[in-house]
C-alpha cells in the first residue's frame, strides 16, 4: 500500500522560486488561529521571516482527523514543525521530513503549526518568504486516501496535457506533463482544500511529483523492461528501459556491445548500470540530462557528438544515445 506520509525522492530537491520581502526588524513569535470555515476549504497562509523570527498557527482539531499542512518557500532552510499545544514532542518535524504532511490528530485539542528559519540560518539573519497550505479533513475521508491502487491511469484531459506539479496545489510550479492514458505509480494522495492530490512517478519518464486527483483512475503495473541475458542487476529499482550499449575496458580496446537498464527519475536523471561481462557492472549517474559520477575512484569524462554520449571513466569508454536517460 502507498505511503501518502512519505515524501518523493525529489521531494527534498523541489523549491519555487519566490521574491524575497525587504528585510524588517525582528519581530516576536506571533501567534495566529485560523478559523475553523477555512480549514475546512483549505486555507494558503503567506508571511516573511528574517532571523529568529517565527511564525505559529493554531488549529483546534478533532481525534482521528487528519491536519494537512505543505510548504512552498523561498528558503530552503524555512522549516515547520507541528505539536500539540502545550507539548514540546513534535508529531511532524518538515527539516526532517519534508514539506508536506498529513498527520492523524491523536486527541481533540488545539495543535501549533510553527514556521521558522532553521538555526543556521537564522544566525546568518536570513529572510525568506513562505506560502503555507493548511487544511482540516475528516477521518473517513482521510484514511481512503491512503489506499487505492499500486498504478493510476491519466484519465480525463480534454485538451493539452495534465500538469504535474512541484507540490500538492496549483499554487506549485509545473515540473513536466502527463497525457492520457500514460500509467503512473500510485505514491499517496492527500486533500488540499476540497480536492484530492496524488503524488506519483510515470512509468517509463520517471517524472515525479503531484498531480490532480480527479484525472486518475486505476491502471495496470505496466509490462517490466526485459533485461538482457547477461544483463545488470541494477540497484533492485525495476529497470523503465533495457537495452545494448557500446564499451570497451581498455583504451585501445575496439568497441563492443554491453547490456544495460536505465532507472529514470524524472527530466535528465537517472542511472545507467552497464553490465561489463565478467559478472560486474558500472553504474553511472546523471544529472541534467549528463553524466556526473560513476561508482568506480577513477576521473569522469564525457564528449556529446549529435546525440550520441561517449563516457570515459578511467580507462573504460562508454557510448549510447542520450535518449537512453531522457526516455525520448
Amino acid at each position: 500500500m502507498p505511503d501518502p506520509h512519505r515524501p518523493s525522492r525529489l521531494a527534498a530537491g523541489i523549491l519555487l522560486s519566490l521574491a524575497l520581502a525587504q528585510a524588517s526588524p525582528a519581530q516576536p513569535t506571533r501567534t495566529e488561529t485560523v478559523p475553523a470555515p477555512a480549514l475546512v476549504a483549505g486555507t494558503i497562509l503567506e508571511g516573511t521571516l528574517q532571523g529568529d523570527e517565527s511564525r505559529i498557527y493554531a488549529v483546534d482539531g478533532a481525534a482521528g482527523q487528519i491536519l494537512s499542512v505543505d510548504l512552498q518557500t523561498s528558503n530552503a532552510s524555512l522549516s515547520f514543525t507541528v505539536l500539540p499545544e502545550g507539548s514540546q514532542e513534535a508529531l511532524f518535524d518538515a527539516s526532517t521530513s519534508g514539506p508536506v504532511a498529513d498527520i492523524p490528530l491523536p486527541a481533540s485539542g488545539t495543535y501549533l503549526v510553527q514556521v521558522h528559519l532553521m538555526r543556521s540560518a537564522a544566525r546568518r539573519a536570513e529572510a525568506a518568504r513562505y506560502a503555507l497550505g493548511i487544511g482540516l479533513a475528516g477521518a473517513d475521508l482521510a484514511d481512503g486516501l491512503a489506499g487505492g491502487p499500486d498504478w493510476w491511469q491519466v484519465s480525463g484531459i480534454r485538451e493539452g496535457a495534465l500538469n504535474v506539479r512541484s507540490g500538492p496545489d496549483a499554487r506549485y510550479g509545473v515540473v513536466g506533463k502527463a497525457q492520457n492514458g500514460e500509467l503512473a505509480q500510485n505514491r499517496g494522495c492527500r486533500m488540499t482544500g476540497p480536492a484530492r492530490w496524488c503524488s506519483i512517478r510515470l512509468a517509463g519518464s520517471g517524472l515525479q511529483g503531484w498531480v490532480a486527483g480527479r484525472y486518475l483512475i486505476e491502471g495496470a503495473a505496466p509490462a517490466a523492461a526485459e533485461v538482457p541475458e547477461g544483463g545488470p542487476m541494477g540497484n533492485g529499482v525495476p529497470f523503465d528501459a533495457t537495452g545494448t550499449a557500446r564499451c570497451a575496458q581498455a583504451p585501445d580496446a575496439a568497441l563492443g556491445p554491453c547490456p544495460f537498464g536505465v532507472v529514470r527519475e524524472g527530466p535528465g536523471r537517472a542511472g545507467v548500470w552497464i553490465a561489463l561481462g565478467d559478472g560486474t557492472e558500472r553504474a553511472i549517474l546523471f544529472e541534467g540530462g549528463l553524466p556526473v559520477s560513476a561508482d568506480a575512484g577513477a576521473p569522469l569524462s564525457f564528449s556529446k557528438e549529435g546525440d550520441l554520449l561517449t563516457i570515459t571513466v578511467g580507462a573504460e569508454r562508454y557510448q549510447f544515445p542520450e535518449a537512453v536517460v531522457t526516455g525520448g
